[in-house]
């Protein structure tokens, strides 16, 4: 999944690329090297779900509507794939949606860069007695399969962290088979970032050897995630008690803003998250590390796949927000021990119905097809 090349989703990346006074100083003053997703973010999670996916972790619960929400959106990339006997899931995190899909299809292979995710996924598989899936450790960028080898792919948020959702996308055109279709959800940033041009976080992990401090710009205009991880010396960090709660302080309660770019909020700004505090990390980083994503939007997707080759290309909210109102009256009304044997029939249809009535974007679950 991870990767750069010097094509991809270009379509934002003709704007220019602006900072915020952290990112350069961090650039300037740290040199950070270049990393990847799998090294930053996915290497790190024992559970990229926080061990929360029902039937993967929790038995179903009527009377949780993020259960139903789960059924829907898995009978939503099964009607998206509708004719398909072999499946390729791209990034699966915890084994998702493959393993919610395993019983719907004759195969399904998952690809994922991240060694401890594989592991995870095998794992799970294993334990949920799952045998007609596969997990491989593989880039997405380079898949080792044949062309035409696969009647269908997903996607669930991880195109846009290959580093280069064109030459993923190609890819997944090469290994489809004629007539085979994709289905991707997708951190849709046009729709994220609304009414602001961006946002920051900032965040610790003390846990792991040596400590690490976190720092993520998302913007807008251009689309695109930059993740920088500043690894600390632990014996300096000890010694220093101040800073060690402050440093205590941000794991347990991250500090996050929005309007990136927007002047009028800087004075608003947590001290937290001002170059002082960086410069107050200085003495104590041991080595600085960082990766930046190109991030798509409805309109560079659509173009992105028209551009790949790509037809009938579909969106919808991945959110269904029908089914949200359709649970939330339900639960407001009592009726919810009424629906106990049914839901998951309910739930499957709303996600059927979704694929059959998506339109043209936007919309953040996307539906394609190889002619």
């Amino acid at each position: 999944m991870r990767g750069s090349s010097s094509r991809g989703v270009r379509v934002s990346e003709r704007q220019e690329t602006v900072r915020t006074d952290i990112e350069k100083w961090i650039r300037a003053e740290l040199l950070p090297e270049r990393s990847t997703t799998a090294e930053l973010s996915y290497e790190r999670m024992e559970s990229q779900s926080g061990c929360c996916l029902p039937v993967l972790y929790e038995p179903l619960d009527y009377t949780r509507r993020g259960h139903w929400h789960d059924t829907a959106l898995i009978a939503a990339f099964t009607e998206a794939l509708r004719g398909a006997r072999t499946v390729l899931d791209i990034g699966p995190g915890d084994g998702w949606p493959s393993l919610r899909m395993a019983d719907r299809f004759e195969r399904i292979v998952g690809v994922d860069p991240s060694p401890r995710r594989v592991r995870v996924q095998r794992e799970n598989a294993e334990r949920l007695g799952i045998r007609n899936v596969e997990f491989l450790e593989m880039d997405a960028l380079s898949l080792d399969f044949e062309a035409g080898e696969f009647g269908g792919v997903t996607a669930a948020s991880s195109i846009e962290q290959t580093g280069d959702p064109e030459r993923a996308l190609g890819e997944v055109f090469r290994v489809l088979r004629p007539d085979g279709s994709l289905a991707m959800v997708f951190e849709d940033y046009g729709a994220y970032f609304r009414e602001s041009e961006g946002d920051e976080e900032l965040w610790a992990e003390l846990g792991e050897d040596p400590p690490v401090v976190f720092y993520q710009a998302r913007s807008k205009a251009p689309a695109r995630e930059t993740k920088y991880g500043l690894f600390l010396d632990d014996r300096r960090l000890r010694e220093d008690v101040e800073l060690e709660r402050a440093l205590l302080g941000l794991e347990r309660d991250p500090v996050t803003l929005e309007n990136l770019d927007d002047p009028a909020g800087a004075p608003s700004r947590p001290e937290t998250l001002g170059v002082v505090f960086f410069e107050r990390l200085r003495p104590l980083v041991r080595r600085a590390r960082y990766f930046e994503l190109p991030h798509l939007t409805s309109a560079s997707l659509d173009e992105t796949l028209a551009k790949t080759g790509f037809s009938a290309v579909k969106h919808f909210d991945h959110r269904l927000p029908d089914l949200r109102r359709f649970f939330d009256a339900a639960a407001e009304d009592g009726r919810l021990d009424e629906l106990a044997t049914s839901f998951e029939e309910i739930s499957w249809e709303f996600g059927a119905e979704a694929v059959r009535s998506a339109g043209e974007g936007p919309g953040d679950f996307a539906v394609a097809r190889k002619p």
